[in-house]
């Protein structure tokens, strides 16, 4: 995954427009460009000074991608079966865990040496304060999802635990019978 900064995609933009004249022998006619920042990164690094400025500490644990991918498919449809009741957003989706375990790297200069597309260098740690600054309240829905979540799960093992046991003394019921 490569991030583009709103002012490199706006010039990236600009320049395939002007490659689409006559001035410039319509070079960009039919032609498919990856735009981005021009850097590579690790996204967890990337994310750093969020997370710092955010109070976050970075994680201790490594949990293998295949949980957190299964989990994300629990909440997506924990989140459809809820969807009538409560809206609430999954707080993890399948889609979010590929875009975060996969590392893509894409070269942009076709568009560089074809469109003139020269990014301008941006760094996330200068939006975070910005973002601190701007960003809504917390709200106390994920409070009352997760005490949503651990009835759903509590019922649903007493459920299952009730079925079993009552299938198990029903069959030694019949067995003593016969």
């Amino acid at each position: 995954m490569n991030w583009v900064h709103a002012e490199n995609l706006v010039q990236a933009q600009i320049l395939a427009a002007k490659a689409l004249t006559p001035e410039k022998n319509y070079i960009a006619s039919g032609q498919v460009y990856f735009i981005n920042d021009g850097e590579k990164f690790n996204l967890f690094e990337w994310l750093t000074p969020l997370f710092e400025r955010l109070g976050c500490s970075k994680p201790w644990i490594r949990i293998p991608t295949s949980l957190v991918y299964a989990s994300a498919m629990i909440m997506e449809y924990l989140h459809l079966m809820l969807k009538p009741f409560v809206e609430l957003s999954p707080l993890l989706t399948r889609n979010e865990v590929q875009n975060i375990s996969i590392t893509h790297t894409f070269r942009i200069d076709k568009a560089r040496s074809q469109l003139g597309y020269s990014p301008e260098k941006f760094a996330f740690a200068d939006s975070v304060d910005h973002y601190i600054k701007t960003r809504p309240e917390a709200q106390n829905h994920h409070i009352f999802f997760k005490v949503l979540l651990s009835l759903i799960v509590s019922s649903s093992l007493i459920f299952f635990s009730l079925r079993f046991d009552g299938l198990s003394v029903l069959h030694f019921f019949k067995e003593t019978q016969h």
